[in-house]
């Protein structure tokens, strides 16, 4: 599509499926959403199901009531990925409401489209290039291996990763960062139509943000089929982050064998890992005593730097969907793609300087609107 069109034209190309996903996008639930537009829970329903047809005046009050776009609506949009929520593994609060986990992965798909829409007008992205495993076959006591063998496959070695957003990237991973909304989430995993994704607080510590891009790239590689949120899966999860971060032979050789803060913030800078994760790590492998990790835990607690960390290094974050851009700023207005996308230009820039797109390439992609001639009238004026 090249032009906004009007609402009876987005009205005769309805899609009710994308009702059910604005909703959900913006957390709302049908009763909430049917106080908003005069309707009552039932009517939702049954629009959502596209059971029931819309008048005008409702499909007005839909988009309004939503915040978004008429084009929203259309089956004329780029497609949206066909994926669930029950596929996700989350690594989450268990308090967290449904509608809020709902929420999250709707804003995920809406960006996962983005990357698809870029795809099918030409930019490619880095292939698959990891193993997968079938977890119900992985002993937990060998984790260390797997950790390996994923790490041989990317040719990594045994050293510290510096950049794990630039790694899962390189292996045909999309990244997507969750706004500060979604802060209660701290990442999750999935795979839309075949591709492995992995969606990260934007707001978490660098530390933090490393060790979780190691844990949600475990449940790619193990927990394609296994059950979401189950404890054991979790756990795993956990080892296999630590095991991928902190191989075994070569982190022993730098990992003291007793806690001083100086040490392990400088292992912490060289391993770019939190003091935590060193931590767990080096009573995981008999380095440290329970009694030194117990001390170490206390001492840490009183300084008040269990929570809040010291000594962050940069975050790692992802720059394949800025570089995609780059590609095709020149040849794509921003506007177009939003009504393409069935998003508002200032929605698009919003999600797309979230995602860290520069700016600047987003500015190229939308040129200034052209002024009118101004005529001096002046000009034309009897002089006596």
């Amino acid at each position: 599509m090249s032009a906004e069109k009007s609402p009876h034209f987005y009205l005769q190309n309805f899609d009710p499926s994308r009702i059910k996903f604005a909703r959900e996008l913006h957390g709302l639930t049908k009763k909430e959403l049917a106080e908003k537009i005069g309707k009552t829970p039932s009517a939702v329903t049954q629009y959502e199901a596209g059971k029931s047809g819309l008048s005008l005046e409702t499909f007005v009050a839909l988009a309004h009531a939503l915040s978004v776009p008429f084009s929203f609506f259309s089956k004329l949009n780029y497609p949206l990925p066909a994926a669930s929520l029950g596929e996700c593994h989350f690594r989450a609060n268990r308090r967290v409401p449904q509608m809020e986990r709902l929420r999250a992965f709707s804003f995920a798909a809406q960006v996962f489209s983005i990357f698809s829409y870029l795809a099918d007008r030409g930019v490619h992205f880095p292939e698959i290039a990891f193993p997968t495993f079938d977890g119900s076959q992985v002993p937990e006591r060998e984790i260390e291996k797997y950790a390996v063998a994923v790490r041989s496959a990317a040719n990594l070695g045994l050293g510290p990763i510096p950049n794990m957003a630039g790694l899962l990237e390189s292996l045909g991973v999309r990244i997507i960062l969750l706004p500060a909304r979604e802060a209660k989430l701290d990442g999750f995993a999935t795979w839309f139509e075949g591709t492995p994704c992995v969606m990260i607080d934007s707001n978490s510590a660098a530390s933090r943000m490393q060790f979780d891009y190691a844990h949600e790239l475990a449940h790619l590689v193990f927990d394609e089929e296994s059950t979401p949120e189950d404890p054991l899966v979790e756990r795993r999860a956990n080892r296999f982050a630590s095991a991928f971060l902190m191989p075994a032979a070569s982190f022993r050789a730098d990992c003291p064998p007793y806690y001083r803060q100086a040490l392990f913030a400088s292992v912490k800078k060289y391993w770019h890992v939190s003091i935590a994760a060193a931590l767990y790590r080096a009573r995981e492998l008999g380095i440290l005593s329970e009694k030194s990790y117990k001390s170490a835990q206390i001492l840490r607690s009183r300084a008040g730097t269990r929570i809040q960390e010291e000594e962050e290094f940069q975050p790692s974050m992802p720059s394949l969907l800025d570089q995609a851009m780059r590609l095709i700023c020149h040849d794509v207005r921003l506007d177009e793609m939003a009504l393409d996308l069935g998003m508002s230009q200032h929605r698009l820039r919003e999600i797309l300087e979230l995602q860290n797109v520069s700016p600047d390439v987003l500015d190229v992609m939308t040129p200034p609107m052209k002024k009118s001639r101004i005529i001096d009238f002046s000009v034309y004026r009897n002089v006596d």
